[in-house]
């Protein structure tokens, strides 16, 4: 009996390590009229401030980009929303990701502290990188850097790439 309790435990352990890890942030639900697949964070820039960064894909759109929300409450902090997302792999490899803050509102910014990048054109080149460190400029101070963990950029690759996802003609 004993080493039937032993074999069954055992096989149960393996069996739980073994399982594929969820993506429990990856979420799909519908904002402003239209389903996406979104993950959202909130992240530490190096100077302590937080930051809400969400990826998200349209559903119904395959070939629409892949977008990077970046927000923080911090009213000090003015985004410049004509320069482009400096990533920088882990590597040492620099990319940069088009800013799209005034392309997506009409009239005027409504903060400083907001900002939309596309980062579908970055997604093949962060397939086998391990963090990221993000550079935002700003009007008024130093760039902001904030440092991407490796679990962050798996669900940002797993909503851009549609991986363990069902997602639309991708």
């Amino acid at each position: 009996m004993k080493l039937v309790v032993m074999l069954g435990l055992t096989l149960l352990l393996v069996l739980l390590w073994s399982a594929p890890v969820a993506l429990a942030k990856v979420q799909f639900l519908k904002e402003a009229d239209q389903w996406v697949y979104q993950s959202q964070q909130t992240l530490t820039d190096t100077m302590g401030n937080s930051w809400e960064i969400t990826a998200l894909k349209p559903m119904e759109q395959p070939r629409a980009g892949v977008y990077l929300w970046l927000t923080t409450q911090t009213d000090s902090i003015h985004l410049d929303a004509t320069q482009p997302l400096i990533v920088k792999t882990n590597s040492g490899e620099e990319l940069s990701a088009s800013n799209l803050t005034r392309q997506h509102f009409i009239g005027d910014l409504p903060a400083s502290n907001i900002a939309q990048y596309d980062i579908r054109p970055l997604l093949p080149y962060l397939q086998d990188t391990h963090s990221l460190k993000l550079q935002l400029s700003t009007k008024t101070r130093d760039d902001v850097n904030i440092l991407i963990p490796h679990d962050v950029l798996e669900e940002w690759l797993n909503v851009g790439t549609c991986q363990s996802l069902i997602c639309a003609d991708s």
